[in-house]
């Protein structure tokens, strides 16, 4: 690792950054909210904009079973706010946050604690919907728990966990990302169950798990998984796929893939980062393409911001 990296990368700066005005309205143009209060009026905002939302907490993944639980508490906060608001989001939860570092156990007892939270809060808009007394649903809308791959979290394990949740009746999504040699595998088998599956090119490697090596690599096996997610199998299964991605030649490779297999524009998303890329975030909306905004927000902004700056 390089000292500029290391620079960047230490508590010293995280603290200086996380606590300077200046640095902190900067930051803002790629993660727009430090609180679930500011998280969700960014959401309402995207939402009349004719975009879907994914909320995803940025937390410090610890040991620290205080930490831990401040990172649950602000998840589930955030949750009872959406409810209050009646506003339909995807939520995307960070295992690493969530208490793996810390074990197994505790990261799957805060993983499903927040499950049950997520999953409630749906049946119930379900049953009023069906009652007649709910305000309906989006067209199409999707409303998943959606599990990151971290680095540090074997991805056997996150499997498990994604398992576990879908077999609870909670709509959850699991991430597979393109760099892992497993993945084509993993995806096929998902598929086979009728699961939910968000592509992504990050992170670029995972805990105790073959990696590809180069970002060209990387970007062929991504494009390999989406044809598989894209096939005649996936579609009758009614899998969904969730595409993350950033640039337009990606893109518009899916969008001829997905026309040449009889896929419409509604039947699987895009899904892009807020502040990044919002040429092609409202092109694929104004072409029909289900267009989903990740929107980073929390306390532990730096080490996201910082990363994306890189990229």
């Amino acid at each position: 690792m390089s000292l500029k990296k290391k620079i960047a990368g230490s508590s010293i700066v995280r603290f200086l950054a996380q606590n300077t005005p200046l640095m902190h309205g900067i930051a803002k143009k790629l993660v727009p909210a430090t609180t679930g209060v500011e998280a969700v009026e960014v959401a309402a905002k995207l939402r009349d904009m004719g975009y879907h939302v994914c909320l995803h907490h940025l937390g410090k993944a610890s040991k620290d079973i205080e930490v831990i639980q401040e990172n649950v508490s602000t998840v589930i906060e955030t949750l009872e706010i959406l409810d209050e608001e009646r506003l339909e989001v995807c939520f995307s939860l960070m295992p690493s946050e969530m208490g793996y570092l810390k074990s197994g156990k505790s990261g799957e007892v805060h993983c499903r604690q927040v499950a049950q939270v997520f999953g409630k809060r749906i049946a119930v808009r379900d049953v009023e919907d069906r009652q007649g007394y709910g305000d309906g649903h989006g067209v199409g809308e999707r409303n998943m728990l959606i599990l990151h791959a971290a680095e540090r979290i074997q991805m056997q394990r996150l499997l498990a966990l994604y398992g576990g949740i879908s077999r609870s009746d909670v709509p959850v999504c699991v991430t597979i990302p393109a760099g892992l040699m497993r993945s084509m595998n993993d995806v096929k088998a998902i598929i086979s169950q009728g699961g939910n599956i968000r592509l992504s090119m990050h992170p670029f490697k995972v805990h105790d798990a073959n990696s590809l090596e180069y970002e060209d690599l990387i970007l062929d096996n991504y494009m390999k998984l989406a044809r598989i997610l894209l096939s005649e199998d996936a579609m009758i299964q009614q899998v969904t796929p969730v595409f993350a991605l950033e640039d337009n030649q990606v893109a518009e490779q899916l969008m001829m893939i997905a026309n040449l297999e009889g896929w419409s524009a509604d039947s699987f998303e895009f899904e892009i980062p807020y502040g990044v890329n919002n040429t092609l975030k409202r092109k694929l909306r104004d072409d029909g393409y289900k267009v989903r905004v990740l929107v980073p927000y929390g306390k532990e902004w730096w080490p996201y911001f910082r990363k994306r700056s890189e990229s």
